[in-house]
């Protein structure tokens, strides 16, 4: 698992749709986000969400430098059709180190490609919404996300390595979190748990209920000192 204590920083390059929507829903989850596309109206909607939204040709890149894209922790290609543009400023972003470069790719056919450039993940629209990335993305448990009506979601929480073996009752999800927790996933077998059941290290849980009281139980769960009776 990631450090928690490491600071997320997020770049989102391509503001369409797809980009647009990352960013919306990264600022949301009051992460810190820099937009940038060569479209001037793109950027002035952007600017709408974030303070540091610019114009910006990706594929330059003393211009990516002059804005210290270099520094950030995470970037997101958010091109699509745009494989050439996708292709070198995916280059230039693995030049700078950026731990993390994610990039779509709507032409399966330029995946092994844009892998073997160093891409640490490569996404079509197809297999993951934009919404569901950013959740993803914005916090280091959360293995998956599945986008409900309205404000509610179901989300995978791997629970961490040093995590105290403590039962659902004791926890009680549902009256101090206003979440469910739906199953659980232990040594390659899912199970639905009952109260008495305990939550153990290195479990992956599926939580459903609304996404700030996920993130809030995700925090809870994972970041705080657990000291619960009937361990």
């Amino acid at each position: 698992m990631t450090n928690s204590n490491e600071k997320k920083t997020f770049v989102v390059i391509g503001l369409g749709q797809f980009g647009m929507s990352i960013v919306e829903e990264l600022v949301s989850l009051n992460k810190d986000v820099i937009a940038l596309d060569k479209d001037e109206e793109a950027v002035r909607i952007a600017s709408e969400l974030t303070p540091t939204a610019f114009v910006c040709d990706s594929t330059n890149e003393k211009a990516l430098r002059e804005l210290e894209i270099q520094n950030v922790s995470h970037a997101i290609v958010c091109y699509g059709d745009n494989t050439v543009a996708s292709i070198l400023t995916t280059v230039l972003l693995v030049s700078m180190n950026i731990k993390h470069v994610i990039v779509r790719m709507d032409n399966e056919t330029y995946i092994p490609i844009i892998k073997k450039l160093g891409a640490t993940e490569v996404v079509t629209p197809q297999r993951l919404a934009g919404l569901g990335l950013a959740n993803r993305l914005g916090n280091d448990d959360f293995l998956d996300y599945y986008s409900l009506a309205g404000d509610y979601s179901v989300v995978k929480i791997t629970i961490r390595n040093d995590y105290r073996p403590v039962t659902i009752q004791a926890l009680n999800p549902r009256n101090e979190f206003g979440v469910n927790l739906i199953l659980i996933q232990r040594g390659g077998k899912t199970f639905a748990p009952k109260a008495l059941d305990k939550i153990h290290p290195g479990d992956i849980v599926f939580v459903v209920g609304l996404n700030g009281d996920i993130e809030d139980f995700s925090n809870f769960i994972n970041k705080e000192p657990i000291e619960h009776a009937g361990n």
